[in-house]
């Protein structure tokens, strides 16, 4: 977990200060896991009074429950066990299962690897001399760049990986390869059947190897074989690095004899997460579900990352019969969940080890990722920098759940799905002010 720290957003981004303290306090960004402060019950009727004032009242289908983290006691409730499409509050659940099934430090590896031979060397056999026969042997990175980032997190690049791969080669005596390149980590479809051909402007073709989710720079539109176009970027990168390659790319699953040449590894989870669900990136997302699969022991496909998310959910006490999961990030408009899923597996993930770090990863009220440009109204001024929260829409759908810090100390978790709802403005509007009035809340008895 990352060490508490003073806040360091301007001062005026909050009039008036939310009033806020202890650990994590200050109205954080960089928040630890949420420690409540208050140890005074709750009032659930001051709570339900506040969020019912909240005007206009929201139109369509609404699922919402809020809890007091520290007692778990509810104190708000309306159509909570609905099952209703979450969109991408989708993408929280598979961010905790994801926790929960691997290490936040674990990092995934792009590896390039000689195929002619076991052991490496210039005389390789079925290779004249001078020449070899490598593999791009893709791990599942979903932020594999073409270029170094120059900011932090540092992502890995295929151009590094060129570089050390040319070295490598050279000191083998090796200046001409032929390339291939495996996706063969992940299973099943690369586009899930749920989703339109129109959301290819939306998410890439699903696949354990790409670089800029298929989106090299230059490109106009997402790839629909990034493997291919990924080797292609490479093979360009090594010939830059003085290594000829000859042909063009070809699909093909490396062997286990293959000796490593060079790899190149991955930010670790806990960054990857964060720039998914701050962004509320589609095609990462996906990635990480498939990632979260193959940790599950279920096969690295949509079908198995549904069911290696169901498999946590029911861990964490938080599925429900009626739950439909049909794709990992939420772009399915036949997904269902309740609040009451997304609030209960909010409460194991801050009140677990291994899960906790999602505290710190989805966006905050007016400051961080798809929240930044939320709670600008004069009534949401309350919730800005304490709510913790992830986004969710899709035509007709609004949801927001995660967590906030009220203003006598207490942890509330919360979550609020509308369906059916004819505004996506308006919607908005009432869940960033139904989360400020619980922000602004003195609500004990």
């Amino acid at each position: 977990m990352r060490p508490t720290a003073p806040s360091t957003l301007p001062a005026q981004l909050f009039s008036p200060t939310p009033q806020v303290s202890g650990p994590g306090g200050q109205g954080v960004v960089g928040a630890a896991t949420p420690q409540p402060n208050s140890t005074v019950p709750a009032d659930p009727a001051r709570v339900a009074a506040r969020i019912d004032a909240v005007n206009p009242a929201p139109k369509g289908t609404l699922g919402a429950v809020s809890v007091d983290l520290a007692s778990g006691r509810t104190l708000y409730s309306r159509g909570a066990d609905t099952m209703l499409a979450p969109a991408s509050n989708l993408k929280v659940l598979t961010g905790i299962a994801l926790l929960d099934a691997v290490d936040a430090g674990t990092r995934f590896s792009t590896r390039v690897v000689r195929t002619d031979t076991a052991s490496a060397g210039p005389s390789a056999s079925g290779s004249a001399a001078g020449s070899a026969a490598i593999t791009l042997v893709g791990g599942g990175d979903p932020y594999l760049l073409s270029v170094p980032s120059a900011s932090y997190p540092q992502f890995a690049s295929t151009l590094n990986l060129a570089h050390s791969a040319a070295a490598a080669l050279k000191a083998q005596g090796v200046t001409t390869v032929t390339l291939s390149y495996d996706n063969t980590l992940f299973t099943g479809p690369d586009w899930n059947s749920d989703w339109p051909a129109s959301y290819a402007d939306q998410v890439t073709h699903i696949s354990a190897l790409w670089v800029d989710e298929g989106r090299p720079a230059g490109a106009t539109s997402r790839s629909t074989t990034p493997a291919l176009q990924a080797a292609q970027v490479f093979a360009g990168q090594l010939r830059a690095a003085g290594i000829t390659v000859s042909g063009t790319p070809s699909a093909a699953k490396a062997p286990a004899s293959a000796s490593q040449l060079a790899a190149v590894a991955s930010a670790p989870v806990e960054d990857l997460l964060k720039r998914a669900l701050l962004s509320s990136d589609n095609a990462a997302t996906e990635v990480l579900s498939h990632q979260m699969a193959i940790a599950s022991g279920q096969p690295a496909s949509f079908a198995g990352a549904a069911a290696a998310l169901q498999q946590h959910l029911t861990r964490m006490g938080a599925w429900r019969s009626g739950a439909v999961i049909k794709d990992g990030c939420g772009l399915s408009r036949n997904n269902r969940v309740s609040a009451t899923m997304l609030e209960r597996a909010w409460r194991f993930a801050l009140t677990t080890s291994r899960t906790e770090e999602i505290a710190d990863l989805v966006p905050v009220a007016r400051v961080a990722g798809s929240l930044s440009n939320r709670f600008s109204g004069a009534g949401e001024v309350t919730g800005r920098g304490v709510v913790h929260a992830k986004t969710g829409s899709l035509t007709g759908v609004s949801s927001l759940s995660g967590w906030v810090r009220t203003a006598d100390g207490r942890v509330v978790v919360q979550a609020m799905i509308l369906n059916n709802s004819p505004d996506v403005d308006a919607a908005h509007t009432w869940l960033d002010s139904a989360w400020s009035a619980v922000a602004g809340c003195g609500c004990t008895a």
